[in-house]
């Protein structure tokens, strides 16, 4: 990835993001062919071991896709990302960091790296959360992005952002979600099941349901919030008594590895037969 000079740009908006997507079809809209057929054919289990394409294979093979990031908060998966691309286990470029946050700890991650940032604020009590989507997608096409990653972005856009013609846009989701769109529950490596928890606060929920498990699952972001396409996934224990804050902390090292692997096979996926 080839360091490009430094642009941050700040954009203080009176529209607020919104509930994506309100459709509530299953909609695939988005999905590249070879990776929609993918997803539908029965799946082996994926989430107790890391089975992505060889990083020297997908380094060699495909040229490396302009990507950008949107991160909310300190940004250690943009790390994790960041050192793939450098050490050429993840052909992507990246181009563009954005947050909705102006000190988040991610743009500093970004600078030191070398890559573009963005600060698009917004204000929650406003209601035109279209033109937000369409602002923020307007930055990673200047970019020149055409994957966008969600990690730790707190905001779920209108469903126009979807419409912008990316050619993905995945999303990193703090819970164990069913390889199942539609399920309401899943079922964990050892037979047990729960609820699927979804929505910003996954984690704190599966805490006080004293749910077993927790995890990590990166996605393909559809019409209809956290029910898009399973890319990549991993449970984590949860240890009774533990704190929120402890819980993140061990669930961090699950979601680096959940993220390099869901990206992974969404490029193997893209590369022609």
């Amino acid at each position: 990835m080839r360091p490009r000079a430094r642009h941050v740009s700040a954009i203080r908006s009176k529209q607020s993001v919104g509930d994506v997507q309100r459709s509530s079809a299953r909609s695939s809209r988005g999905i590249p062919a070879a990776l929609a057929s993918s997803l539908t054919k029965p799946a082996t289990d994926r989430t107790a071991r890391s089975a992505p394409a060889p990083a020297a294979v997908l380094s060699r093979d495909i040229p490396p896709l302009p990507t950008a990031v949107l991160a909310s908060g300190q940004g250690t998966n943009l790390q994790a990302v960041i050192d793939a691309a450098r050490g050429h286990a993840l052909p992507i470029d990246l181009r563009l960091v954005l947050s909705d946050t102006p000190n988040a700890f991610a743009l500093q991650r970004a600078r030191n790296a070398g890559i573009p940032t963005a600060v698009c604020t917004f204000d929650r009590a406003a209601a035109d959360r279209a033109a937000y989507a369409l602002q923020v997608a307007s930055h990673i096409r200047r970019a020149g992005a055409r994957l966008v990653l969600l990690l730790g972005w707190m905001h779920v856009f209108a469903e126009q952002f979807l419409n912008e013609g990316f050619d993905g846009v995945l999303n990193l989701h703090p819970a164990y979600l069913p390889e199942d769109p539609g399920a309401d529950i899943v079922t964990f490596p050892d037979g047990s099941s729960s609820p699927v928890f979804r929505g910003p606060r996954a984690l704190r929920d599966a805490i006080a349901s004293n749910a077993r498990y927790t995890g990590a699952t990166l996605m393909q972001i559809t019409a209809d919030v956290d029910r898009g396409p399973v890319l990549a996934r991993r449970p984590m224990v949860l240890h009774p008594g533990e704190s929120e804050e402890v819980a993140l902390e061990r669930l961090h090292s699950v979601e680096r590895d959940v993220v390099r692997e869901g990206i992974a096979r969404w490029l193997e996926a893209r590369r022609p037969a």
